[in-house]
């Protein structure tokens, strides 16, 4: 009951004009653009709904169908997609710190937007450089600041605000724009987090941000002396103490989770590169002496 009326106080305080059934009738129809309608109202109605507590408002509308309208159908042209972009940016800051609150979501399913955003430019160019690396800096800064690490709540459903950013830096780790001496960045940004998390990520963010690596790793221009050498600095000690602090032991175990992902990745192309086989024995030899 409580849910319901949540979602339905987001429902007045955001005030959009289409009920469920016209929402639910699109994603009926593949979510194909009403005839007739005017998309740019819809667009920010549906983004409104990524701040929602209700999973159907949030996932099945807001996401999906923005999702589709934007990267798969490619409907929203590329004004109106900058004008998103900011408006998601900017989502990254509200109330950024804050833990335990249904802020978590706004934020969170920004991050996601954003990666659909650039996942499009990959495809279909429509940004500059300094765009993209405007989109580089917020996200590893919102990676860093982002302190809700829940991953699912089996009322509200999804958080996943490290997932989610691991999401947006794999396509930006696959943009035109990213240069190769910016690869250590992207690297180093998701081992600080994974390393300064006080807990173990549970819901497959070890997963997700092995895939954001893997997107580096299968670049053309990859640099496997950079790689090996971040492999260095980020492999975990093992601990000393008799008694060492849990804090310590769940930063090792998320950084041996994402090595031992990766590797399963790396493992699992049909064709690597020379320089992606190289990066998979440089990790098999640290996780044999992880193990």
């Amino acid at each position: 009951m409580l849910h319901m009326l949540l979602a339905g106080l987001f429902t007045l305080t955001q005030g959009p004009t289409h009920d469920r059934a016209f929402w639910r009738e699109i994603a009926a129809h593949d979510n194909a653009l009403p005839a007739s309608a005017q998309i740019e109202p819809l667009v920010h109605e549906l983004s409104s709904y990524l701040a929602s507590p209700d999973p159907e408002l949030r996932d099945e509308f807001g996401y999906s169908i923005l999702t589709a309208w934007i990267f798969e159908k490619k409907l929203v042209a590329p004004d109106l997609l900058r004008g998103l972009i900011n408006e998601w940016t900017t989502n990254l800051r509200k109330d950024i710190g804050s833990t335990d609150t249904d802020a978590v979501f706004h934020r969170s399913f920004s991050a996601l937007m954003l990666s659909v955003a650039v996942a499009r430019d990959n495809a279909a160019p429509y940004l500059e450089s300094p765009e993209v690396h405007a989109l580089l800096t917020a996200a590893t800064t919102y990676l860093h600041d982002e302190r809700d690490i829940r991953g699912y709540d089996p009322q509200h459903g999804w958080m996943h605000s490290a997932a989610h950013t691991a999401d947006l830096l794999k396509f930006l780790a696959r943009s035109r724009f990213l240069a190769v001496t910016e690869q250590p960045f992207v690297l180093d940004a998701i081992s600080a987090k994974l390393r300064d998390t006080p807990d173990v990520f549970t819901h497959g963010e070890d997963e997700r941000f092995a895939r954001a690596i893997l997107s580096i790793v299968n670049r053309q221009d990859f640099d496997p002396t950079a790689f090996t050498t971040w492999l260095t600095r980020t492999t975990p000690a093992r601990p000393k103490p008799a008694l060492p602090e849990p804090a310590v032991l769940n930063a090792r175990q998320n950084t041996i989770n994402l090595f031992a992902k990766l590797e399963v990745l790396l493992t699992l192309q049909d064709a690597p590169t020379p320089a992606a086989t190289t990066a998979r024995d440089a990790l098999r030899a640290v996780l044999k002496k992880s193990f």
